[in-house]
Formats: C-alpha cells, structure tokens, sequence
C-alpha cells in the first residue's frame, strides 16, 4: 500500500492544489493528514480542504485546530481517526490528534498515559499522529518534544508506520527496527512524503 503523508497545513489554500499536482505525479492509495489543518480554525475549512481531495483520506486534528475541526473531519468525505482504530486494506490505522498539553493548544489533548494505553494495545498498526514519539523526528533546537506516553507505545506495539507532524524542524524519516517514522514537514511549505508499505520505501517530497 502507497500512502501520501501530509500535515501542518495550517488554513493554506496552495494545500489544496499541490495535493492536486502530487495525484498527477504519484500513485497512493489514501492521504494520511497528521493535523493542524487549520491554523486556530475554522473547522469549515478542514472540511472543504478534505473534501477537495477526491482520495481515501484519514485524518486527526493538530494543536492548532480547535475542537470544531473534529467535527469537521466527521462530517466530511474523509474519516477521522482521532481515538478511534479503523481498517483499511489489510491495515489497521490507530490516530491519536492533538498533544500532550505541554505548549501551545487550542485544547485537544491527552494524557500520556491514555497514548500508551490507546496506542499500546493496536499492535503491527499504523499510527497516525499530530505529535511525534519521544525521540524520534521530534528535535526543537535541544529539545525534544515528543510524547513519552506515545513513544512507551511504540516500544511496546511495534507499528509498522508512524505519521507525525508538529515539529516543523524534523522534517524527515527514519526505520527503527520494523517501524517506519516520517514527519512529511509543513504542507503549507510545499513538503509531503510518500511512503510505500510494502517496499519500507519513503520519498520525501519538496514541491
């Protein structure tokens, strides 16, 4: 399975035509939108932004989208995966949105120890996240900002791919064990990846 992996969007219209640029580039079988579609909302846009996408979408919300936003993504043509496991060729998909409190929220958040034990419990998944794991793509100058509950679920679960945003400045992908990391970095910046299960390859992409 291709999967296109997009996040911090932040309320940008380009969002809407790179992704149309990139369907005519490479072949995926869903988008997975690691959050912050909106910056501070409305959620009506994260609605007529996934609705644009003509692909199967699965989505959570950022700590800058507000909790309408999860409304949106419900009342959309995509589903919302925030706290909930749902199934899609052959794949499992565990989404847990917004972060752990600390920082700037718009008030979607979770208890470390509500990650661990959402996340901990959907073995071989994929997890679609706003916030990165502990350590892993989660890098801000010297600190990492990642979730210690999230990341004690990764130890313990073993996914196969874990799609995170947030932290602009760790862009990037990396293979630990059998699980694959990517944070695409800020859609609204141009920046996507494209990850292919079957092969454990990632493109990152600058468009």
């Amino acid at each position: 399975m291709k999967i296109l992996a997009i996040a911090d969007l932040h309320g940008s219209e380009n969002g809407v035509y790179l992704v149309e640029e990139l369907k005519g580039l490479y072949e995926f079988d869903a988008i997975l939108i690691a959050g912050d579609i909106t910056n501070f909302g409305p959620g009506d846009f994260a609605k007529r932004f996934i609705d644009s996408l003509g692909v199967q979408v699965f989505a959570v919300p950022g700590n800058c989208d507000p909790p309408d936003v999860i409304k949106a993504i419900e009342e959309s043509k995509g589903i919302n995966v925030h706290r909930k496991i749902v199934e899609f060729n052959g794949y499992r998909i565990a989404g847990l949105g917004g972060t752990d409190g600390r920082g700037f929220t718009m008030g979607i958040t979770f208890s470390e120890d509500f990650a661990y034990h959402f996340l901990g419990e959907c073995h071989g998944c994929i997890f679609l996240l706003h916030q990165p794991s502990f350590g892993i793509l989660d890098m801000v100058g010297n600190r990492h900002i990642g979730s210690k509950g999230i990341r004690r679920a990764v130890d313990k679960a073993s996914p196969v791919l874990v799609v995170s945003g947030h932290v602009h400045e760790a862009r990037g992908y990396e293979i630990k064990d059998r699980t694959i990391f990517v944070n695409p970095g800020p859609l609204k910046m141009g920046y996507a990846a494209l990850v292919d299960l079957e092969k454990k390859e990632v493109k990152m992409i600058e468009h």
